[in-house]
């Protein structure tokens, strides 16, 4: 009897699953800083920060700006990878005359970044609130940011011949607050307005 051959063709699908170190990849991500201020040391801004979670970082830089918008290095911390967390704290010599921005850039070991939303310091004390940038391109992205210390019910950006172009409610909001403005506004210089019960305050902005 003659055995007769058959031949079957199998096909193997892989999966190949790719296992990173759980910290490496996502140091970044895991990092919680659960505190980040600026406070008066008598001519010097002290600037502190607490983390959770710290795992394959490299360093901590930390950067001030005048407008919120450009920033400059001022030096750096070498992160200490507690995964427990850290305090960590930086002393800026002050010289301004008014408000300053500072933020993070947090650096892993692979040369990756991101940066903390800004804080806001007022050196002199006499405005409650900043706005930036104060000229704004009408063909940009037209939004406005308002960075808050105290409690305020709504913020509103009015014309020169007092007209409300937009109104919104805070809600005694603190920090930063974005504000869109609408697409069809016009070139000029506008008010922003911030109100609670006890004051009404205002700074200009330009639309170029």
């Amino acid at each position: 009897m003659k055995t007769k051959y058959k031949c079957t063709t199998v096909l193997l699908f892989l999966t190949f699953i790719i296992v990173s170190s759980p910290m490496r990849s996502q140091g970044l991500r895991a990092l919680q800083i659960t505190s980040f201020k600026a406070d008066s040391r008598n001519g010097i801004v002290g600037i502190t920060w607490k983390t959770e979670n710290e795992a394959y970082l490299r360093q901590y830089e930390i950067e001030s700006s005048t407008d919120g918008k450009y920033y400059r290095n001022l030096g750096f911390i070498p992160a200490r990878n507690n995964i427990n967390g850290d305090f960590y704290e930086f002393e800026n010599a002050v010289e301004y005359t008014d408000s300053v921005f500072y933020r993070l850039k947090v650096v892993d070991v692979n040369g990756k970044w991101l940066y903390t939303p800004p804080v806001l310091y007022n050196i002199n004390k006499t405005t409650s609130f900043v706005t930036y940038p104060s000229v704004i391109s009408v063909s940009g992205s037209n939004t406005i940011n308002v960075f808050v210390e105290d409690g305020f019910d709504f913020v509103q950006v009015v014309n020169m011949s007092g007209a409300v172009l937009l109104k919104q409610n805070l809600s005694g909001k603190t920090g930063k607050i974005t504000i869109p403005m609408s697409p069809g506004i016009s070139a000029g210089t506008y008010v922003v307005q911030l109100t609670n019960h006890e004051q009404t305050i205002t700074q200009k902005i330009v639309l170029q």
